[in-house]
């Protein structure tokens, strides 16, 4: 699997805002916490499950220990990719991959 990957990953446990627009109401958040982000996705891990293919928009800090400057948000459209369920200190949690398909980084 590692040899797939277009572009190499970084381990940054980072918080994210998910959001999602079910059709049938406003915007949900959802809280989640990231493993490892590259230019093309990124991986977190949340107490919902997202159905692959589903679309949402993303938000991320990236901070100044990682740019080398001042922090750069990260606001992305992405797609699921892959789910799959984790358990983190006895808690059921589950793993989303998924991919950017545009994302802009703001200073």
């Amino acid at each position: 699997m590692e040899g797939r990957r277009g572009a190499h990953r970084y381990k940054l446990p980072l918080s994210v805002v998910v959001r999602l627009m079910p059709a049938s109401s406003g915007p949900e958040l959802l809280h989640a916490r990231t493993r490892d982000v590259s230019t093309r996705g990124v991986y977190f891990t949340t107490d919902r499950k997202l159905p692959v293919g589903m679309k949402f928009d993303l938000s991320l800090t990236l901070p100044k220990e990682v740019t080398q400057d001042s922090p750069v948000i990260v606001a992305a459209q992405a797609r699921v990719v892959r789910q799959e369920e984790k358990s983190e200190n006895s808690t059921r949690r589950v793993g989303i991959a998924a991919q950017f398909e545009r994302y802009n980084l703001i200073r």
